[in-house]
């Protein structure tokens, strides 16, 4: 594995390009004007070299800094506000709110917007990614024209939720929450920018939403602050030479497991495999679990508590 660059806390981001929650990372380290490294993953399996530095968690975008692992947006959203303070994403005076919308957008907005999307290209994209997401969820690989069926019947229900993205504009705010960009707009924009990631453009579905384009173009124009591509092998090195840092307060909680425990964790609704190692930290937010890799030695890999299930081995 390569050295790392002496004394280079940047972080680095396992990414690819058509990843719409990997948009919602690219725009937050725009938002706070950081400079970062690109590690480009596949998006499709085999991942060796991500699924080496996590322990087995094969989603993107995954958030590094040395030898602390960051999972899924929530997390890394809140480690990017604790690591870099100002501007805030997830500020406290609006988190209850902009955690209600996050929830709807990336359910309810999100899902039908990505089938739609997926089926609408069914025969413009490798047929791997087909194959792999069904994987994901444990089901046969869909035909073409199911892919297609589902398309039709996903735009019915995207429809009645446009015109509620264009309400949450209504007041004349430039942001869904006020004067500020944050985490309520990274969460709806994300699906919406998908209608336009793939090669047959879906996004004249918001030719009637003249609000929600605005939005979004002042959403595209924060940018992605400023990256350098690295190869995975220089990631995986930086990991290797760093220790991650100490885990911090716990919170008590007697729903979880000890401090201490062998567990194994793993996202709900996906038929993946779980990463395992000793939890470190619990905190009301996200766990942190500490892995010991005979190449990487000690990592920490940190997830989200919601949508996650967390189990002591016994």
């Amino acid at each position: 594995m390569s050295p790392p660059t002496p004394h280079d806390d940047r972080p680095i981001l396992h990414h690819y390009g058509f990843s719409p929650f990997a948009e919602k990372i690219r725009l937050a380290l725009g938002i706070k004007g950081l400079r970062w490294q690109s590690v480009i993953a596949p998006s499709v399996m085999p991942k060796p070299d991500l699924v080496k530095l996590t322990g087995g968690y094969r989603h993107i975008p995954v958030l590094q800094y040395g030898a602390d692992i960051y999972c899924d947006t929530r997390t890394i959203l809140r480690e990017l506000d604790r690591r870099h303070p100002e501007p805030p994403i997830d500020d406290a005076t609006r988190r209850p709110v902009a955690t209600a919308i996050e929830a709807w957008a990336e359910r309810d907005l999100f899902w039908p917007i990505a089938r739609f999307v997926s089926g609408t290209n069914a025969e413009r994209v490798d047929p791997q990614l087909h194959v792999d997401r069904a994987m994901l969820r444990g089901k046969p690989t869909p035909s073409v024209d199911r892919l297609r069926t589902v398309a039709r019947r996903e735009l019915s229900r995207i429809r009645p939720l446009l015109p509620l993205v264009e309400g949450m504009l209504a007041g004349g705010s430039p942001w869904l929450l006020g004067e500020t960009i944050g985490k309520a707009d990274l969460a709806v924009y994300h699906g919406l920018w998908f209608l336009s990631a793939m090669p047959i453009d879906c996004s004249s579905e918001l030719d009637p939403c003249p609000a929600v384009r605005a939005w979004m173009a002042r959403v595209a124009a924060v940018g992605h602050g400023e990256s350098e591509e690295i190869p995975a092998a220089r990631a995986l090195g930086i990991a290797a030479a760093t220790r991650p840092a100490p885990p911090g307060d716990s919170v008590a909680d007697d729903s979880l497991p000890p401090l201490g425990s062998q567990v194994a964790i793993r996202p709900d609704d996906y038929a993946t495999a779980a990463v395992e190692g000793r939890l470190v930290r619990i905190t009301t937010d996200d766990v942190a679990v500490l892995r010991v890799d005979p190449e990487l030695g000690e990592t920490i890999v940190h997830f989200p508590r919601i949508g996650y299930t967390l189990k002591e081995l016994r």
